[in-house]
């Protein structure tokens, strides 16, 4: 078993604009070898005899095989702050590859139901953009055929695009800072920011229910793609059902690993807030934020087992508009 490691580049190039913008353009490049890969020894598909009977059986076999390779492209213009006002607006294009068990990791689960019931094929791997949960390395569907298990890495997000706003008004001489009395008292030095986040979807792999014969282990394997277009679905699903089927007898399912595109996702986050300023030693900060200012419902991913009766359909939703009112005396 040997260590992993990465390769990392980048060339970026800055200039300045007109109007105290900034634009950056930025290439990054990293190559990762010697990643983890999980099978399964002397395994077949389901309904198939035995090949090996005497071969052991019903272990994880590690290795130091994987690989890994992610490229992106990023384009950033920032307004510098003048006036009170600063903004930036960026868009990244990426694309990542891997066969590597815990980078892709939470796609497939096995799990050893028989024998030594304290083994398990699970550990922490990768966390996805917008994902809190942990995932599970993969353990590859074929062990002859670990090439197999080269796709799309489960956090390859293609597009991305970021826009963050603040201006505190009252600031610079357009903006008010020679405003007095109580109108400079009531419309000064109130600071709005706002976050919009925009992306396209992480992918997900489609998978078949079904046991691994002679092993005493239980996960899924990838079903047979039948060549019909997979978005073309019937009214009320993502995902069209006549896209795959089980797997024949004694074959693995031709399906990629990450194949299938997930929805896409867009969230604004808005924060209004003031310090108001009572003699030399007290003060009363005021803020307010929202998390989904729009109340704009976002599907984190679909079902993608083809043998569930959900399939093609919303698997959750994000979180509804939020609104949190702070008040704090500083004395």
């Amino acid at each position: 078993f040997r260590v992993g490691h990465s390769q990392n580049w980048q060339v970026s190039v800055q200039r300045d604009l007109r109007g105290a913008l900034v634009m950056t353009a930025t290439y990054q490049g990293i190559k990762g070898a010697r990643g983890m890969q999980e099978f399964l020894p002397n395994t077949y598909p389901a309904g198939v005899e035995n090949p090996c009977p005497a071969c052991p059986s019903g272990f994880v076999y590690l290795a130091s095989t994987g690989n890994s390779t992610r490229e992106a492209g990023m384009l950033q213009i920032r307004r510098r702050l003048q006036s009170g006002f600063t903004a930036s607006v960026q868009y990244i294009y990426a694309k990542s590859f891997d066969d590597d068990a815990v980078l892709g990791g939470g796609s497939q689960i096995a799990t050893v139901t028989s024998g030594s019931s304290d083994m398990h094929a699970a550990a922490p791997g990768i966390v996805a953009s917008g994902s809190s949960a942990q995932s599970a390395p993969i353990i590859a569907q074929n062990w002859l055929d670990l090439r197999a298990e080269r796709s799309l890495s489960s956090f390859d997000q293609r597009q991305t695009a970021n826009l963050q706003i603040q201006y505190t008004s009252g600031m610079g001489l357009h903006g008010g800072t020679l405003l007095s009395g109580w109108r400079g008292a009531l419309f000064k030095e109130w600071t709005l920011a706002s976050q919009v986040n925009a992306g396209s979807g992480l992918p997900l792999t489609p998978i078949y229910l079904a046991a691994v014969n002679g092993t005493g282990v239980t996960g899924t394997i990838r079903p047979e793609y039948t060549g019909a277009p997979l978005y073309a679905a019937p009214a009320g699903l993502a995902l069209n059902p006549a896209a795959f089927v089980a797997p024949l007898a004694g074959q693995w399912g031709n399906a990629g690993r990450n194949s299938v595109k997930g929805p896409a996702q867009l969230s604004l986050n808005a924060s209004l807030g003031r310090t108001f300023r009572v003699g030399d030693r007290l003060s009363l900060d005021l803020r307010v934020d929202s998390s989904n200012a729009l109340n704009h419902v976002n599907f984190t991913s679909w079902n993608a087992t083809i043998n569930n009766a959900q399939f093609g359909l919303p698997v959750s939703a994000n979180a509804m508009r939020s609104m949190q009112t702070t008040m704090r005396l500083r004395f």
